[in-house]
């Protein structure tokens, strides 16, 4: 077994090291799902940890591919440039590579080189600086000198902290070199908008998914716990048919749709099928701007669909197709066909330590209600979740407030102290927009 563990309160056990050497001293197949955020191995921030190359080593995944039990699932997290090399790995290690999660977001910030920025400064010439480049670039300079020191959630992003520079970068960069010229607009970097998350799972050791299910717990996606929720107002308890066309709820962002003229009892009640791409509000509100409202249309499944299965969650196991396609004939933005995970408060709480002093936040941390749709798709009832990337433990609060146990592991001592201190604190629930909570 592992040495002693660094925090292990209510069902929540972590221990500090490194990750190979803790999973090691771990017993074998007994885990029920691995959910983590692991390194993307870009040195971000200047961060020793993330240059190490451990997500890139096939022993690091032999290593939970040996303490998850057979058919559990491996969720990872990665780089858009770096999550082949990771996904690679994994597969090298003897999982099975079953899919990929992209979780979308807009609160990206583009690192792009300025070209012809950098064209002047290579020739000596200077530039200046015209109008802030929008309404928000405007209040980006207003924030910026309001905040000062202070920083962005918690931590600091390089160019928060320097009123100049939130200027200079909110503001149109106009070249003074003739050549500079010539390269205005240009740059090397798209915004930064999703993040692929590799879907894997331990090989099967009972030849079949209902074999090893019964055998293990393991081997299967929680699809109802996941839906994509319809709200209340497709509740078949409370509303038994929408009175014509359209009428009822209006259709909108975040699974919001109207029923049309069908009874509720025809709808599964969890919602969608879940999908293999999770927005963010941002990204779900900018995608229903982009696609307005639209309209699926509904039929109710056939006696070919039954006995074939057709349509989205078909399943490519042996033992049965899915016997119906999710046709809900509702209306509202495209984000309603996603889950959308809502960032909160309670992803970046105020920590302090026993001496009270405030605690660094961490710069990479993902939402709460993202982690939960995640340990839910992949966990069993009264399964335990390993993280061999703690970090901040989102997965470990996620897991926690799912009714999972859990096991992390960190090896930095700063991100320790936040496990420790954000467990420690009581989590205020976490509004699900889109999912089933």
């Amino acid at each position: 077994m592992p040495t002693a563990p660094y925090y292990d309160r209510d069902g929540v056990t972590v221990y500090a090291g490194d990750c190979v050497e803790v999973m090691a001293g771990m017993e074998p197949d007994s885990v029920d799902a691995v959910v983590c955020d692991p390194p993307y191995e870009l040195n971000f921030m200047a961060k020793s940890w993330d240059a190490s190359g451990v997500a890139f080593d096939p022993e690091t995944w032999k290593a939970a591919l040996r303490v998850l039990k057979p058919g559990g699932h491996l969720l990872a997290f990665g780089g858009t440039r770096t999550a082949h090399r990771m996904t690679v790995a994994i597969e090298d290690a003897g999982f099975e590579i079953r899919d990929s999660v992209i979780w979308m977001y807009g609160s990206g910030f583009p690192k792009s080189l300025n070209v012809s920025k950098a064209i002047d400064k290579a020739a000596g010439a200077e530039g200046d600086y015209g109008e802030p480049k929008s309404a928000a670039h405007a209040g980006w300079i207003k924030r910026g000198r309001m905040r000062g020191e202070d920083g962005h959630g918690g931590w600091r992003r390089p160019w928060i902290g320097d009123a100049d520079a939130v200027d200079r970068n909110a503001r149109e960069y106009l070249p003074g070199a003739p050549e500079a010229q010539q390269w205005q607009g240009w740059g090397t970097a798209l915004k930064p908008a999703h993040e692929p998350v590799t879907v894997a799972r331990k090989p099967l050791s009972a030849g079949t998914v209902a074999a090893n299910v019964l055998q293990w717990g393991t081997g299967a996606l929680n699809i109802e716990a996941t839906r994509i929720g319809m709200g209340e107002e497709y509740d078949p308890t409370k509303v038994q048919r929408q009175q014509s066309a359209g009428a009822g709820a209006v259709g909108g962002a975040f699974g919001a749709g109207a029923l049309r003229g069908r009874e509720i009892a025809k709808y599964k009640p969890g919602g969608r099928w879940p999908a293999n791409v999770v927005l963010d509000v941002e990204a779900g509100a900018e995608l229903d701007r982009q696609t307005g409202t639209s309209t699926s249309s509904y039929r109710p499944p056939s006696s070919r669909d039954r006995n074939n299965g057709i349509g989205l969650g078909a399943d490519d196991e042996r033992g049965g197709l899915s016997n119906a396609p999710d046709n809900y004939g509702d209306s509202g933005g495209a984000s309603r066909f996603f889950y959308c995970a809502k960032a909160s408060k309670a992803d970046r709480p105020e920590l302090y330590d026993a001496d009270g002093k405030k605690l660094p936040g961490h710069p990479t941390v993902k939402p709460l209600s993202l982690m939960r749709w995640l340990v839910r798709l992949v966990t069993p009832p009264g399964g335990t979740v390993l993280d061999p990337f703690a970090g901040s433990g989102s997965t470990l609060v996620a897991a926690s407030i799912e009714g999972f146990s859990c096991v992390g592991i960190e090896r930095e001592a700063d991100y320790l102290a936040i496990i420790a201190a954000r467990l420690s604190e009581p989590v205020a629930p976490v509004l699900d927009l889109g999912g089933v909570s």
